[in-house]
């Protein structure tokens, strides 16, 4: 008998049903998915019947929804939904609404949805699923153009209570410097650009216009921020915010913003310029105030006898031309200046309104035939002379003369009244009114009286030679004569 001992091993029971219950299972779960993947490919296949003839979910044509709609149905629903069209017009102030039917809309749908849905991909119906997609079809929309111009009319928008027009900011004066005015945006609309894009929504179902999104109200050219404006402001403050001051001597004038900002011109497109024309009326005015050329003068004779004297060339004048040119160029460096005028003749002071003589001065009274010289109020020198001869046209002119110059040694030329001419030496020659002047007549034995009637001068005042190399000695260019 063999020590070797076989041993039978029996599969448990347990183990041989859990190898049956998998293989079930596999096979279940393979039944399953053949029957998803066939009801899916029913549903796919069905869609894609479907949807060959119908719009796919979530579709839209010109903002109307024609989604599972066959085209029969969707061009029935577009029209419709077209022919009650109302397209909401957003203002400024309120709302107002344009009915498609207010304006006589007539639409011509054509083969346009059909032609649409034709076009589309039955086999990508189900992309539809995940969002809606938008089309945009060109329809033959009509409407009636007078219709819709008279409704646009009837807007609230176009009542002429309610229009504020567009205002472009501007530059005023203020009470002490220029400054801006704000724009004014206003609510004017622009109507032929209204009705157009109105006409232009009925055809695509746009349903609300925000008038101020689509840039159809007029604005205003400038605004205040502008830099063109801003600019202008300080070239404007510039030129009125220096003074400038006159000095008379006796007194000042002070040109300052209250007066040049009325000579700051700013044009609507914002050019700073200045009157020329009123800073010469100005200085018009100035010479009309100041000026004391010609003027008639109140004068205290060495008699103490208080007269007027008129006329001659001696005094204050104004250059007009140099005085309007400087001051412009003053005007805009916008710098603070102190100041003389331009003057194209001055006398020797100015102690007021009425005196610019002062005490120094050459008196020639021809009614009494005597000459007199003050210097700074003492009398030098004081005698007869013998003046123009009035009998012949040779009179000496009465006036208030600066002296031209003086000269030594001098012939002195020029016609007689009886025909011929003259020739005179002289020491001491003071012209002050072109070919009248002061000098020395040494071939006169006398003078004064009345001599200077039948046998006066040419127009000259005659003097002793000592009286005219008294007056020599003073007298200087501009020095004042004064004859009366």
């Amino acid at each position: 008998m063999s020590d070797t001992q076989t041993t039978n091993v029996t599969p448990d029971s347990s183990t041989t049903r859990n190898r049956r219950s998998d293989k079930k299972s596999s096979k279940t779960g393979k039944i399953a998915a053949a029957v998803i993947v066939v009801l899916l490919l029913a549903v796919y296949g069905g869609g894609v019947y479907y949807y060959s003839s119908h719009f796919p979910h979530n579709t839209l044509i010109n903002h109307v929804k024609v989604g599972e709609m066959d085209v029969t149905k969707a061009e029935k629903t577009f029209t419709d939904d077209l022919a009650s069209h109302k397209i909401s017009l957003k203002e400024k102030e309120r709302t107002e609404v344009i009915d498609a039917n207010d304006v006589g809309t007539v639409i011509n749908v054509g083969s346009q949805i059909s032609d649409l849905q034709d076009s589309m991909n039955p086999w990508l119906w189900f992309t539809n699923l995940f969002g809606s997609k938008h089309y945009t079809v060109k329809l033959d929309v009509t409407y009636d153009e007078t219709k819709l111009e008279k409704v646009v009319n009837n807007l609230a928008c176009f009542k002429k209570e309610n229009v504020t027009a567009p205002k472009s900011t501007y530059i005023k004066a203020g009470d002490s410097q220029f400054e801006i005015v704000p724009e004014v945006l206003g609510n004017t609309v622009k109507k032929k650009a209204l009705i157009k894009l109105i006409g232009e929504d009925l055809s695509t179902g746009i349903t609300k216009i925000d008038l101020e999104k689509e840039n159809l109200y007029k604005l205003p050219k400038y605004y205040a921020k502008d830099k063109v404006v801003t600019d202008a402001l300080a070239k404007a403050n510039k030129y009125a915010g220096g003074t400038i001051t006159y000095d008379f001597d006796y007194t000042t004038e002070t040109l300052d913003y209250e007066t040049s900002k009325d000579w700051v011109n700013i044009s609507k497109d914002f050019k700073v310029t200045l009157d020329e024309s009123k800073i010469g009326d100005y200085i018009e005015k100035l010479g009309s105030k100041y000026n004391t050329m010609g003027s008639s003068r109140p004068f205290t004779t060495a008699y103490g006898s208080k007269i007027n004297v008129y006329g001659g060339d001696y005094g204050w004048k104004i250059y007009f031309d140099k005085e309007k040119t400087k001051l412009i160029k003053e005007i805009k460096s916008g710098k603070d200046v102190e100041r003389e005028p331009v003057y194209s003749y001055k006398a020797k002071c100015r102690k007021s309104a009425k005196d610019d003589i002062g005490d120094s001065y050459v008196e020639v009274s021809i009614s009494n035939q005597e000459v007199w010289l003050y210097v700074n109020g003492e009398c030098k020198v004081n005698s007869s002379v013998v003046t123009g001869d009035p009998t012949k046209g040779h009179q000496t002119y009465t006036g208030v003369y600066a002296l031209t110059y003086k000269q030594r040694n001098a012939t002195l030329t020029g016609p007689n009244a009886g025909g011929g001419s003259y020739s005179s030496h002289v020491s001491f020659w003071m012209p002050f009114n072109g070919g009248q002047g002061l000098h020395d007549a040494t071939w006169r034995p006398s003078f004064g009286g009345s001599i200077y009637r039948g046998n006066g001068s040419h127009g000259c005042v005659n003097c002793p030679y000592s009286t005219a190399a008294v007056l020599y000695k003073y007298v200087e260019e501009g020095f004042p004569v004064i004859v009366y």
